[in-house]
C-alpha cells in the first residue's frame, strides 16, 4: 500500500508543471552546490579568525652542543656554592638535550575583534550572493523556457502556414490540369512551403539548443511545453542585488578599523617548560637534569612605517567599495524603473499582436478566396500568408519577452521565481 502512494505521488509530481520540476531540480544541481561550498568555506575561513583566541600550543625537543659549558637553566651564586659543597652536579655542560612545550594566548588583541566582524559581514556576503546565484540561475532558466515556448509557437505559426500553402497548392493543382492556371503558379507555392519547411528546421535546431541548455541547469530533459502562467505579483522592497556589494562594504570598513587598531597595544599570556638533560655536568663530571619554566604577560606595541601604510591601502580600497556600491546602485535602479517601463509596453504589445493576428487571419481568408477566383496573383497571395506568419511570430516573440522582462526585474528584487510563476 505504501509503495502504491509513493507511486501515486511520483505520477502526480510528474503531473505538476514542467517549470516548477525545473526550479525544483535547479537547486540540486552542482551550479548551485558550487555557492554552498563557498559559503562553507567562508564558514571556516571565519572559524580560522576566532580560533586565533585560543591557546597556541607548541611542543619541542633540541639536542645541543656549545664550545664552552653552558647552563642547563640560570643558577644563582648562592645554589651553585651549595651545589659544590654537597658534591652535587652543577647545571653546566657543553651537550644539553631539551625537551618541553611552550603556550601562548592573546589576552587582549583589539584587531582580532576588528578581524570577526569583518568575517561576519563577509560570510553575509557570501550567503547573500548564494541566494542572488539562485534567483540569477532562476531568471535564466525562465528565459529559456520562455524562448522554448517561444520556438514552439513559432513552429504552430509555421505549421498552419504550411497546411494553408498545402491547401492552395492542392486547389491549384486542379486548375493546372483544368488549364485555368500556369504550371509556374505551382512552383510559387511550392518554394513559398518549401521556405517554411527550412524555418522548421531551423526551429528544431535552435529548440534543441534550448533544450540542452536547460539540461545542463537542472539535469532534465524537457519534451513538452506548457504555457507560463504568473501566481504572484514581484515583490519590490529593496534591491536584493545590491546587499551583497553592501556586506562587502561594511567588511572593508572593518578591515580599515582593524589596520588602525594594529596600534593599540596586545596582551599576551606567555608560558614555557623544558626538561634539561645533560650527561657530564662541568665539575663532577656527572649527569644532570633539571626542569626549567617561566610564565609572562606581555605587552607589545607594533610600531612600523607598514602600518601607516596599511591604514592608507584599506582607506583606498573602503573608498572604492562605496564607489562601487553607489555605482551599483544607480545602475539596478535605472535597469529596474526600464524594465518596468518594458514590461508595461509589452503588455500592450501583446495585445496589438493579437488583434493583429486576427485581423491578417481575415485577410487571409479574404485573401484565398480572392486568388481561388483569379483576382490575386500568387505573389500578392504569398504576402498575405508571410503577414500573417509574420504577426504569430511578433506575438510569440511578445509573449516571451514578458517573462524574460519578469525574470530580470525578480533578480534585482531579490524575488524568488517559483513563488512568482508556474
Amino acid at each position: 500500500m505504501k509503495r502504491v502512494l509513493l507511486l501515486c505521488s511520483a505520477l502526480l509530481a510528474l503531473e505538476a508543471s514542467p517549470l516548477s520540476q525545473l526550479f525544483e531540480a535547479l537547486k540540486k544541481q552542482p551550479i548551485t552546490q558550487v555557492d554552498e561550498q563557498l559559503v562553507q568555506i567562508m564558514k571556516l575561513q571565519k572559524q580560522k579568525v576566532s580560533d586565533r583566541f585560543y591557546p597556541q600550543i607548541s611542543l619541542f625537543g633540541s639536542l645541543e652542543h656549545y664550545n664552552s659549558a653552558t647552563n642547563l637553566r640560570p643558577v644563582p651564586p648562592t645554589e651553585a656554592n651549595a651545589l659544590l659543597k654537597s658534591h652535587e652536579p652543577l647545571p653546566f655542560a657543553q651537550n644539553i638535550a631539551r625537551v618541553g612545550a611552550s603556550a601562548s594566548m592573546p589576552v587582549y588583541i583589539q584587531e582580532l575583534f576588528d578581524l570577526q566582524k569583518k568575517m561576519e559581514y563577509l560570510l553575509q556576503s557570501t550567503k547573500l550572493k548564494k541566494e542572488l546565484n539562485i534567483y540569477k540561475n532562476e531568471g535564466v532558466l525562465l528565459g529559456s523556457y520562455a524562448s522554448l515556448g517561444y520556438m514552439d509557437r513559432l513552429r504552430e505559426a509555421l505549421e498552419a502556414t504550411h497546411h494553408s500553402l498545402q491547401k492552395s497548392y492542392e486547389d491549384l493543382v486542379i486548375k493546372v490540369h483544368s488549364g485555368r492556371a500556369a504550371p509556374v503558379a505551382l512552383d510559387k507555392i511550392a518554394s513559398a512551403m518549401d521556405s517554411v519547411e527550412l524555418k522548421m528546421q531551423d526551429i528544431a535546431q535552435q529548440r534543441a539548443q534550448l533544450a540542452a541548455k536547460i539540461a545542463g541547469l537542472t539535469g532534465i530533459e524537457i519534451r513538452d511545453y506548457q504555457p507560463i502562467v504568473q501566481k504572484s505579483p514581484i515583490k519590490k522592497e529593496q534591491i536584493f542585488a545590491l546587499l551583497p556589494l553592501q556586506a562587502r562594504l561594511q567588511a572593508q570598513k572593518a578591515d580599515l578599523k582593524a589596520a588602525k587598531d594594529r596600534f593599540i597595544p596586545k596582551v599576551l599570556l606567555e608560558a614555557k617548560w623544558s626538561e634539561n638533560y645533560a650527561q657530564k655536568d662541568v665539575v663532577f663530571k656527572k649527569d644532570v637534569h633539571r626542569g626549567y619554566g617561566d610564565v609572562a604577560l606581555k605587552v607589545v606595541l607594533p610600531l612600523s612605517k607598514t602600518n601607516f601604510t596599511d591604514i592608507e591601502l584599506e582607506r583606498a580600497k573602503l573608498l572604492q567599495q562605496k564607489s562601487l556600491v553607489a555605482k551599483t546602485k544607480m545602475e539596478l535602479q535605472a535597469q529596474a524603473k526600464a524594465l518596468e517601463e518594458q514590461l508595461r509596453l509589452n503588455a500592450k504589445k501583446v495585445a496589438i499582436a493579437k488583434q493583429k493576428v486576427k485581423r491578417q487571419q481575415e485577410l487571409l481568408r479574404y485573401a484565398k478566396t480572392a486568388f481561388g477566383v483569379g483576382r490575386l496573383t500568387e505573389e500578392e497571395y504569398l504576402r498575405y500568408e508571410d503577414s500573417l506568419l509574420s504577426a504569430r511570430a511578433d506575438l510569440a516573440k511578445a509573449l516571451a519577452d514578458k517573462w524574460r522582462l519578469l525574470a530580470q526585474l525578480a533578480v534585482i528584487y531579490g524575488n524568488d521565481l517559483e513563488r512568482i510563476v508556474e
